[in-house]
């Protein structure tokens, strides 16, 4: 009897020592397992872990992870990860459905272990099967249960399965229910770290996207706390109000910067867009260090409000806009010269009218001395319009009027040096050429095969000698009254330039001599 008793003490001694030693192993490899999951950054190596590790403690021939969808016509299950099978184990079977034995799992109410899961009064319900498809992994021994956030989402369901029966203990249940709650947290933790890098990863494309909009519009941005006057400025801002990337540029700078006559406009705006939440846009001049004058456009608005309501923080952009005041001003300039044109054009025409009516004895030759003369203004200010009214040369003035004339071989041109005239001087030299090339056409030097013009002009003591002189045309006699052509050139074109004309009128050929001071005519 004593060696009975002693066997049977050795007995229940080695299975003691056999059940502890099991469950320091599942004690180490849940260690083991829990660090794992701890220090995962992904996803999927998280989860093998996981199923591989509860395997290892459990006993089970098999393990898988399968995770929530959504799919249009509701809720499905597919396979995430598998443990103690090859993947295409379950390559031929359908999405696992909410049947009533899956349901517990994904809808979180509880964990499901069965020592012969066929033998469970909910096995067999999934129509129109009646238990496991052909060929899926013999399952009897049967331990599922969720994996769900803190705040009670599902993420999916970890299942556990070994083809004999009564398997899995209510230990197995207690250590996989623990690891499943911390693969749970751990999913959520890869999904905010992955969430928040994805952010930053946004904010930076969208920082990038915007220091890119902002230096291709050469527009530089600027950040101004409100207690503190700590004003950021970027590197594009400072170049604006003439500084390098690495100089200091304080409120205080910037404030300095800005043209006496603007600045207390400035900060009446800064002002406003503090005490009132409005926006802040303000068009004003800056001195540069190198005392260049430059036009900014600044713009800004609240990005921060403090406690107690007010203003925390401005924020905005600023532009050099000084090309663009530049143009409005020689826009205006152009405008108040165009408007200045168009009056002494109109006079100019009435003038020409009203000397033409009383030159003319009959009013059937009105029209064509009338249109004669127009058409010269006009061709003057055609040449005039192609040099942006900056001015013309006084030889272009000459080939503008006399090209239809004559011939190169009928004129003949001596000078030092062009001129450059004003527009006003090369209108009123342009009529009065004009009349010269009409009058020689008609009764002088042109008006005959052989008859010959030549020009010549000096700049001398402040004054500019022009002589016109015809030769080789029909005898020359004084008019018995003075003409249009006369009285534009001795009276019009004298007042006009402030100078002199005189024609004479010799018997081998007309002579026009002028004395303009170059000061009336070049610009």
């Amino acid at each position: 009897m004593r060696g009975d008793g002693q066997a049977d003490a050795s007995a229940r001694l080695a299975r003691l020592e056999a059940a502890f030693a099991d469950e320091v192993r599942k004690s180490e490899t849940l260690a083991r397992v829990t660090e794992a999951v701890a220090s995962s950054t992904d996803i999927e190596s998280c989860v093998q872990v996981v199923i591989d590790g509860a395997r290892e403690i459990s006993g089970a021939a098999f393990g898988a992870f399968f995770y929530n969808q959504l799919e249009p016509d509701g809720e499905s299950y597919a396979l995430y990860r598998l443990s103690g099978a090859a993947p295409e184990a379950f390559a031929n079977f359908p999405k696992v459905r909410k049947t009533p034995l899956f349901a517990p799992t994904f809808e979180n109410t509880g964990v499901v272990r069965s020592d012969d899961i066929t033998q469970d009064p909910r096995y067999g319900l999934n129509a129109p099967r009646r238990g496991m498809p052909e060929g899926h992994l013999p399952v009897r021994s049967y331990l599922a249960l969720p994996v769900a956030t803190r705040q009670g989402e599902v993420l999916g369901g970890l299942f556990f399965g070994h083809p004999l029966p009564g398997r899995f203990t209510a230990r197995d249940e207690i250590l996989l229910v623990g690891l499943g709650g911390q693969v749970a947290a751990t999913i959520e933790s890869i999904r905010l770290t992955a969430g928040a890098i994805a952010e930053l990863d946004e904010r930076r494309r969208a920082e990038e996207r915007l220091k890119f909009a902002l230096d291709a519009g050469r527009m530089g941005s600027w950040d101004l706390d409100v207690a503190t006057k700590a004003y950021e400025a970027s590197d594009l801002c400072k170049a604006n109000y003439g500084r390098g990337p690495d100089e200091p540029f304080s409120f205080a700078d910037l404030i300095a910067t800005i043209h006496p006559e603007d600045r207390p406009g400035v900060l009446t705006a800064i002002e406003a867009a503090i005490r009132e939440g409005a926006d802040y846009d303000v068009e004003y001049r800056v001195i540069h260090p190198t005392g260049d004058l430059r036009w900014l456009h600044a713009r800004g608005r609240a990005a921060q409000k403090a406690d107690d309501g007010g203003v925390r923080r401005l924020a905005g952009v600023s532009l050099d806009i000084t090309e663009r005041k530049r143009a409005e001003e020689r826009q205006k300039l152009l405008v108040n010269e165009l408007n200045h044109r168009v009056k002494n054009s109109l006079a100019t025409v009435q003038s020409i009218a009203a000397q033409t009516l009383r030159s003319i004895s009959s009013p059937e030759f009105f029209r064509e001395a009338f249109e004669t003369r127009l058409i010269a203004l006009s061709q003057t200010h055609d040449l005039l319009t192609r040099e942006s009214w900056a001015g013309a040369s006084l030889r272009e003035v000459f080939d503008v009027e006399l090209h239809a004339l004559a011939g190169e071989d009928r004129i003949g041109f001596d000078y030092m040096a062009d001129i450059r005239l004003t527009p006003k001087a090369a209108v009123a030299l342009g009529m009065g050429i004009h009349e010269l090339a009409t009058n020689a056409a008609k009764y002088g030097a042109l008006s005959t095969p052989t008859g010959h013009i030549a020009v010549r002009w000096r700049a001398e003591g402040g004054l500019l000698r022009l002589i016109w002189k015809e030769t080789g045309g029909p005898p020359v006699a004084p008019p018995s009254r003075r003409g249009f052509g006369a009285r534009l050139l001795e009276r019009g074109l004298a007042a006009e330039l402030s100078g002199g004309v005189e024609l004479t009128y010799d018997e081998l050929g007309l002579v026009c001599e002028m004395a303009l001071p170059l000061r009336a005519l070049e610009p």
